[in-house]
C-alpha cells in the first residue's frame, strides 16, 4: 500500500477530510478516515471508494475512465466534487498513489475553483516526499549494512542516494527560482552543452548523435545543461534496452530538438508532460520535463512535446519564440 506519511500532517490531525483506501480484489476500499471526513462525508472504514463518490451530486474527472478506474490503476487523479443540496464543493486530491492503494484528501473551496498554484504545489510536495523517502531508505539500510558489514559497496550505495537526494533538491530549487536562477552568458554553445550533459548521465546502451550545425545561444550555461540532462534522463530512463538520442537543429534554424527511438509518448497525454508531478508510468518525480519547461520560460524559449521519425519522443526548444 501507498506510505501513509505521504502527508505533512497524521491523518487525525489534518484540518480537511482525508481517507487513505487499499485496493481490495480490485475494488479501492476505504481503510481509514479522519475525524473532518466523518462529519463531512461519513463513508465508514471497509466501504468502496465508489461510495464516497455516491455522496455527491457532481463528479469531475479529467479521464475518460471512473474515478475508481483511476485509482485502481494508481493513478495522480484530482476529482472536482460538488453537492446541490447543500453546497459542498471540494476538490479530491489523491497523494502517492499506486495499484494498491493511496490517500485522498478533499479540500474545501466553498464553491469555488482551487487556485492552480495551490493545485501545483500540492501535486509537486506529494512528489517529491514520495521520491526523496526511496533514497533516503536505501540509504538508511545500506548504512545499517555497512555497519554490520564493512563492505565498501554499501557506502558507495549511500552515496549514490545522496546524489539522487541532491538532483531532485536542484530541481525543487529550478521550479522555485525561475527567473531568478539565471546567469546568461552571451554565446554558448549548444553542442559543447550537450555533449556535457551526455557525459553527467548514466545512459547505459545509449548513443547520441549531435547535429554539427547546433547554434550557439544567449543563455545560462548552468541552466541549459540542466535542461539537456533531464531530457536525456527522460529519453533514457523509459527503455533499458537502449537506443539513439538526437540533437538537431530545428529546420527553420528557430531552435533544437532531442529525439530518441525510444516507446514515446501516447498522443493523448502529451499535453500533460510539462505539469509538475506527472510521469507517464507512475516512477520518478515526474518533475524532469517540468524543469526543462520551467528552464525554457525562464529563457524566454518555448518547449513542446510531439513524436520523432523513429515513433519515440522528440522534444522541441525554441529560442525564437516568434517563428
Amino acid at each position: 500500500m501507498s506510505d501513509p506519511d505521504a502527508m505533512a500532517v497524521p491523518l487525525a490531525a489534518h484540518p480537511e477530510p482525508v481517507c487513505q483506501y487499499e485496493v481490495r480484489d480490485g475494488v479501492p476500499t476505504v481503510t481509514a478516515t479522519n475525524d473532518a471526513f466523518d462529519a463531512a462525508i461519513g463513508v465508514a472504514e471497509r466501504e468502496p471508494i465508489e461510495a464516497v463518490f455516491e455522496r455527491f451530486d457532481t463528479v469531475g474527472s479529467p479521464g475518460e475512465a471512473s474515478p475508481a478506474a483511476q485509482l485502481r490503476a494508481g493513478e495522480a487523479v484530482e476529482l472536482a466534487l460538488g453537492s446541490d443540496g447543500d453546497d459542498r464543493r471540494y476538490v479530491a486530491h489523491v497523494l502517492a498513489p499506486d495499484a494498491d492503494g493511496g490517500t485522498i484528501v478533499f479540500a474545501d473551496r466553498d464553491g469555488a475553483e482551487p487556485p492552480a498554484d495551490d493545485i501545483e504545489v500540492e501535486r509537486v510536495a506529494s512528489a517529491i516526499g514520495h521520491d526523496l523517502r526511496n533514497p533516503l531508505d536505501v540509504a538508511g539500510a545500506h548504512l545499517e549494512a555497512a555497519r554490520e558489514t564493512g563492505e565498501s559497496e554499501h557506502f558507495d550505495a549511500v552515496e549514490d542516494a545522496h546524489e539522487r537526494m541532491e538532483q531532485i533538491i536542484q530541481d525543487v530549487l529550478t521550479l522555485a527560482r525561475g527567473e531568478a536562477a539565471l546567469n546568461p552568458e552571451p554565446a554558448v554553445p549548444v553542442r559543447d552543452t550537450a555533449e556535457r550533459a551526455w557525459q553527467s548521465v548514466e545512459t547505459g546502451a545509449w548513443t547520441l548523435h549531435l547535429d554539427e550545425s547546433l547554434p550557439t545561444v544567449t543563455a545560462d550555461a548552468d541552466r541549459l545543461r540542466r535542461l539537456f540532462e533531464n531530457l536525456f534522463r527522460n529519453c533514457v530512463e523509459h527503455a533499458a534496452d537502449g537506443g539513439t538520442v538526437r540533437v538537431d537543429t530545428l529546420a527553420d534554424g528557430s531552435g533544437v530538438s532531442v529525439a530518441d527511438d525510444g516507446p514515446g509518448i501516447p498522443a493523448d497525454e502529451r499535453a500533460a508532460v510539462f505539469t509538475p508531478g506527472y510521469t507517464v508510468d507512475g516512477d520518478g518525480t515526474g518533475l524532469g520535463l517540468a524543469i526543462v519547461d520551467r528552464i525554457a520560460e525562464a529563457h524566454g524559449w518555448t518547449a513542446a512535446v510531439a513524436e520523432s521519425e523513429q515513433g519515440g519522443t522528440r522534444i522541441e526548444i525554441r529560442f525564437d519564440t516568434g517563428a
